[in-house]
C-alpha cells in the first residue's frame, strides 16, 4: 500500500510528496520503495501568449508530473525507518536544489512538452 509520509515545500512554490510503497519479499527481508512526486501547472507565464499554453494544455494537459523511485533491496525489518530516511535526505540534498530553481517549473515542463511531441512524431514514423 502507497501512503505519503513526507510533504517538501520548496522556495519555488511547488511541492513534493514523498510515497512509501514497500513490502516484504522474503522472511526478514523488504523492499524499501520510495517515488517522488511532484506536481508542476502548465502556466500563461512559461508561453509566449495564451495559444501556445492552449496547444501546450492539448499536449500534456493542465499539469505535468516530476517522479522519481528509489529503491533498497534487502533491508531487515529493524532497519526500514533508518533506511527510509537516509534515502529521503539524500534525495533532499541532491534533488531539492535542482527542484527548488527558479526556472524549474518553465524548463520541466517545456521539456516535458517536448518529449510528448516527440514521442508523437516517432509514432507516425
Amino acid at each position: 500500500m502507497k501512503k505519503c509520509v513526507r510533504k517538501i515545500d520548496l522556495s519555488n512554490s511547488l511541492t513534493v510528496l514523498v510515497y512509501d510503497s514497500t513490502r516484504r519479499y522474503y522472511e526478514d527481508y523488504h523492499l524499501v520503495r520510495l517515488e517522488m512526486e511532484c506536481e508542476v501547472a502548465v502556466n500563461e507565464g512559461f508561453f509566449e501568449g495564451p495559444e501556445k499554453l492552449d496547444e501546450a494544455r492539448k499536449v500534456v494537459g493542465d499539469s505535468v508530473f516530476y517522479r522519481r523511485t528509489i529503491e533498497k533491496m534487502g533491508v531487515p525489518f529493524l532497519e526500514i525507518e533508518a533506511v527510509r530516511e537516509d534515502v529521503i535526505s539524500s534525495f533532499v540534498s541532491t534533488a531539492v536544489p535542482y527542484l527548488s530553481h527558479e526556472d524549474f517549473p518553465r524548463k520541466f515542463v517545456q521539456s516535458e512538452l517536448q518529449k510528448s511531441c516527440e514521442k508523437k512524431m516517432r509514432s507516425f514514423a
